[in-house]
């Protein structure tokens, strides 16, 4: 009896502290940094050089690393929970780090919205709760047409505003040209923008 109550406070203990269970699968890249850290994703940090954030990327096993100079941004694959994303660093024009975005799938085939950018979103919503908590500004994804067409910023449907970043994850709308065809196809994915304060 006296061994079950001296072991009672660590036992309640435990079961007082919230622990974070955020969903991950094997062969997931490294993702989101905790508040404070001053890390923007991974251990990517705002104001990073150019050549550093490569460094980083090849560093932590990124994929399919490659750069677009021309729009400041250097592009990666990014595996997590099991789902592929492609990570965008964006860098301002002295080549420094601004912030990160994480990129769905883009699609314009009928099914597309329901199949695969409504599991990426729901994916991507399920692990930042768990990570940065549940307390949020959050609306359900919208049908694709109540989704602005064109609009860059998209739609807004959840933002965690925290003490040194904001994270917007948002649907798009847009236009992209087949290239059998030449015509015009609607198109639609989902982001989620990572900025440091």
């Amino acid at each position: 009896m006296c061994v079950l109550l001296f072991l009672f406070p660590a036992f309640a203990q435990s079961f007082s502290e919230k622990s974070v269970i955020v969903p991950s699968k094997p062969g997931d890249s490294p993702s989101f940094a905790k508040v404070g850290t001053g890390l923007i994703f991974a251990d990517l940090r705002e104001g990073d050089s150019r050549d550093v954030v490569l460094k980083k990327l090849k560093a932590a096993k990124f994929r399919e690393i490659h750069e677009e100079k021309e729009k400041r941004l250097i592009r990666c694959a990014a595996k997590l929970n099991g789902f592929r994303y492609e990570l965008a660093c964006k860098l301002d024009e002295d080549g420094k780090l601004l912030l990160c975005l994480l990129e769905g799938s883009k699609g314009w085939q009928f099914s597309f919205y329901d199949e695969t950018l409504e599991p990426q979103w729901n994916n991507l919503r399920g692990i930042l709760s768990a990570f940065y908590g549940p307390k949020r500004s959050s609306r359900p994804l919208p049908p694709l047409d109540k989704v602005p067409m064109g609009d860059p910023g998209g739609y807004v449907t959840d933002t965690w505003d925290l003490p040194d970043r904001i994270l917007l994850l948002t649907v798009q709308a847009f236009q992209v040209k087949d290239c059998c065809t030449k015509r015009m196809v609607d198109s639609s994915g989902c982001t989620l923008l990572i900025q440091p304060k």
